[in-house]
């Protein structure tokens, strides 16, 4: 992977109730191309993988306090032995998921990628301008 990719893999533990020893491999991608969102990508044994985008701010936020309206829900967490964590709740026409990461795994993640894109310069990759131009045709 080039500079502008960064890319974490990642173990999350299902907390489906019934086994919370249950885990699924993911990754989570990031690319200046794109500076306000992470992707992470879900194993699926076997499956497709499954990716879901969503944005920097949201994982980075659910640190701290609950983030999120919808399909996606970042928040803080403990896991059973007191060791902070990241809680995700996924929800999709097909069904949802709770899931759980290391905090610091996490936090590292996002290290990484505001270290390629500092929090608030975003939009100077985005483009916003020359899109505008060449939309309303001020080229």
């Amino acid at each position: 992977m080039h500079a502008s990719t960064i890319s974490y893999p990642l173990a999350l533990r299902l907390l489906d109730g019934v086994d919370d020893d249950r885990y699924i491999q993911a990754e989570l991608r990031y690319r200046t191309g794109d500076p306000v969102a992470v992707t992470a990508v879900f194993d699926t044994a076997g499956h497709e993988p499954v990716p879901w985008v969503f944005a920097r701010d949201l994982l980075s936020g659910g640190l701290d306090e609950p983030t999120g309206d919808g399909d996606i829900r970042v928040w803080p967490g403990l896991d059973g032995h007191g060791t902070r964590t990241v809680r995700f709740r996924l929800r999709s026409p097909d069904g949802d998921a709770l899931l759980e990461a290391p905090a610091h795994a996490v936090e590292d993640f996002l290290i990484q990628t505001w270290s390629l894109v500092p929090t608030g310069a975003e939009g100077r990759l985005l483009g916003i301008d020359a899109l505008l131009d060449s939309l309303l045709n001020r080229t």
